[in-house]
């Protein structure tokens, strides 16, 4: 027996090429960690329809003018239903959705780009060496001398 949902899905899968030229194609806000065909659930500061739920970069847009924005979800309007926007004040990860765009807000993804490029400290120099073998469990007191 074919459920809805699986008659949804198959209609999606069917409709992806015919949706090329669709509102989110080629996202790029400035913010970063955009990805399309899947959403975020979790606290939802605003949900938004109208100019900021008619395509993903408007989304973006009203998501870098909240402060409490941490990321946000576009959805692409459905057969009775319009497209809208979902302001979100955490950014929990990102679960597989078809005809969705979710990114994280410009200051979010500036602060994982500066920690991901700043150096390890020397408990995670240690903690990477044991990790690796390098040292036994235990035996960190020169790796954590060295800085």
């Amino acid at each position: 027996m074919i459920t809805i949902t699986g008659l949804v899905l198959a209609t999606l899968l069917a409709a992806e090429p015919a949706l090329a030229g669709a509102p989110w194609s080629s996202v790029e806000p400035s913010g970063g960690g955009v990805l399309e065909g899947h959403a975020r659930r979790g606290p939802t500061l605003e949900r938004l329809d109208g100019l900021a739920g008619e395509s993903a970069q408007a989304c973006a847009a009203v998501c870098a003018g909240r402060p409490a924005c941490q990321a946000w979800t576009w959805r692409m309007g459905w057969t009775g239903r319009a497209p809208r926007c979902d302001i979100h004040g955490a950014a929990a990860t990102p679960i597989p959705h078809p005809g969705a765009v979710t990114g994280l807000s410009e200051s979010l993804a500036a602060r994982i780009d500066a920690a991901a490029e700043r150096a390890p400290s020397a408990r995670e120099r240690a903690a990477l060496m044991e990790a690796d073998g390098l040292a036994a469990p235990g035996e960190r007191g020169d790796a954590l001398e060295g800085g």
